[in-house]
């Protein structure tokens, strides 16, 4: 699949992830490990936070973007070039149902910046202008006011409510949507 993108913003631009960024990512991980621990539903074992375990991991990652199934962005400040995050767009078939996933984590140093707010509006445009992907879902734990408040800037408009395995403990999420024209 060749594809292009509009990637840059204001003050961030996208670029897919490579194996080449995994020793950033590991660094980004690291340093917010207790944080994204405590939101995210995949599983981190000791191998995660290792240069090989995020070198694999970005290589599925690549793999899954060659099928169309996943498009994983770093998330990079346009005067330093330095890595702040990573938002991905996946497929996920859940009872049959296949929907798109947004994804995303950000230097805990960089909150409330409007960064993230960046970030997913130019990984909307590519999912709608580039994949051809017609709906995006996100879920936030409800405490999470900050990741909230970024998805009702998208656009994105609440369906309900589910729990998400987190560190072997079901927990409730508010679950959003937006359509894409």
């Amino acid at each position: 699949m060749n594809i292009q993108m509009n990637n840059r913003g204001e003050r961030i631009y996208l670029r897919f992830l490579n194996v080449e960024d995994a020793a950033g990512l590991l660094d980004l991980q690291f340093r917010n490990r207790a944080v994204f621990e405590e939101i995210s539903a995949s599983e981190r074992s000791d191998t995660f936070y290792t240069l090989e375990g995020q070198g694999a991991l970005l290589e599925g990652w690549n793999k899954a973007r060659e099928e169309g199934k996943r498009y994983s962005f770093g998330i990079f400040l346009n005067h330093t070039h330095e890595l702040i995050g990573e938002i991905s767009l996946f497929e996920l078939e859940l009872d049959s149902t296949t929907k798109w996933i947004v994804g995303y984590v950000l230097d805990q140093v960089q909150n409330g910046k409007g960064y993230m707010s960046e970030s997913l509006q130019l990984a909307l445009d590519f999912a709608m202008n580039e994949a051809g992907i017609k709906r995006v879902e996100a879920g936030a734990l409800p405490d999470n006011a900050g990741s909230i408040r970024v998805l009702r800037k998208a656009g994105f408009q609440e369906t309900d409510r589910q729990n998400i395995k987190i560190k072997g403990i079901w927990k409730e999420h508010v679950m959003f949507a937006v359509d894409l024209q």
